[in-house]
Order: structure tokens, then C-alpha cells, then sequence
């Protein structure tokens, strides 16, 4: 999910640490966890390879501290009063913001469509976060889909769950299509799934 800074808090210079993280999260989701070494960040952030290693002493390491890191964001997000106060069709606007946040930000997919691909490549402990991300994720949609029902302030056919995995699905699909043309499809395809979702 999209970290957010309070207004007008002081920057702070991120340690190395972080910096790497940073830059291997950003490599992961615009090339894939395969396509990018630690070549590419030491040359990067104009460290040595031994400097990365020391923080992660190997790239499943550094793999699965990126998708622990988003669990952590996820969960932070859906529990912030600024989304848990909204409406549940306010809350699904504020999911499409966070993907139009990736589409922003030069065509970004988001972890799941980086990482579903090369998922059977990933070392293990990597996997297990990517699944729990998806699962909980999928898990809070369907909650805000059923509330939605209940209030009627979002409309679908047949259950939560169900509804819940396939918006996410064509979500990630929605940001990889914008990759191979423009922004154009994304948005065509949010369109339509709040005409779809959101009563008249």
C-alpha cells in the first residue's frame, strides 16, 4: 500500500537499510524479483555489494523483507480511521486510489501482478508473505463488499468472496494492461467496475 508522511513533517534521510529496501521494492515492482541483482541497487546507490549483504545477507532475504514490509502497510492502511470511517463504496474508491497511485507512478503493477509470474521461483518464506498479503487483502475487500450489500451502498451478484477475488484480480490485470498500452485501459476498466458496483 501507498505509505503516507504527515503534512509537513521534516524528511528525514532514509539509513541504508531502508535505502536499499526503497530501491528493491521499486526494481521488483517495475521489472519483476528476477530481473534486477544486487548489482543493480550497489550501482544505484553508489554502495558496495557487501554493503547489501550485511542487511541482507541473500536476495530471498531482501525478497521476503519487501513483501513483509507491505503486509505491514497493508495492515496500517485498512486499520487507519481515515479509511475504516469511510462508507464501504468510500472505502472501495480509497482501494482504487491506491492503484491509481501505481498506475502514477510510471506504470507501476502492484505486488501481486509483479510477483504472481515468478511465484513458483520464489524462495518459500517469500511465497507464504505474498500469500498471506493476498489473502488478507482479499479477506478485508470481501468484508467492505458485504457491508456494502447490507447498506446498500454497493451492488453485486453472487458472494462477497468471490466478488472480493475477482475485483482484485482485475485490479492487477487493469495495471498491467495500462503497462503495454497507456493509462487509457485502467481507467476504462475502473470505470466500469463502479458502474458495475455503485448504485445509481
Amino acid at each position: 500500500m501507498a505509505s503516507i508522511n504527515a503534512p509537513n513533517a521534516p524528511a528525514l534521510v532514509p539509513d541504508t537499510r531502508t535505502r536499499i529496501l526503497d530501491l528493491a521494492e521499486s526494481l521488483l515492482l517495475a521489472r519483476g524479483f528476477n530481473a534486477f541483482s544486487y548489482q543493480h541497487i550497489a550501482r544505484e546507490l553508489n554502495i558496495k555489494p557487501a554493503a547489501i549483504h550485511y542487511h541482507y545477507p541473500s536476495k530471498d532475504d531482501l525478497g521476503t523483507a519487501i513483501v513483509s514490509r507491505q503486509l505491514r502497510r497493508l495492515r496500517k492502511w485498512r486499520d487507519l480511521p481515515r479509511v475504516t470511517d469511510l462508507r464501504p463504496n468510500q472505502q472501495l474508491e480509497a482501494l482504487f486510489a491506491v492503484y491509481d497511485t501505481h498506475l502514477k507512478q510510471n506504470i507501476r503493477v502492484c505486488l501481486f501482478g509483479a510477483l504472481a509470474a515468478d511465484f513458483q521461483t520464489l524462495p518459500a518464506p517469500m511465497q507464504q508473505e505474498l500469500r498471506t498479503f493476498n489473502r488478507e487483502l482479499t479477506e478485508w475487500v470481501a468484508e467492505v463488499l458485504a457491508a456494502g450489500r447490507a447498506t446498500q451502498t454497493i451492488r453485486f451478484v453472487g458472494s462477497p468472496a468471490a466478488k472480493s477475488a475477482q475485483l482484485l484480480t482485475t485490479l492487477a490485470g487493469a495495471l498491467q494492461a495500462a503497462r503495454v498500452h497507456d493509462e487509457t485501459p485502467f481507467q476504462l476498466i475502473v470505470g466500469q467496475l463502479r458502474l458495475e458496483l455503485f448504485p445509481a
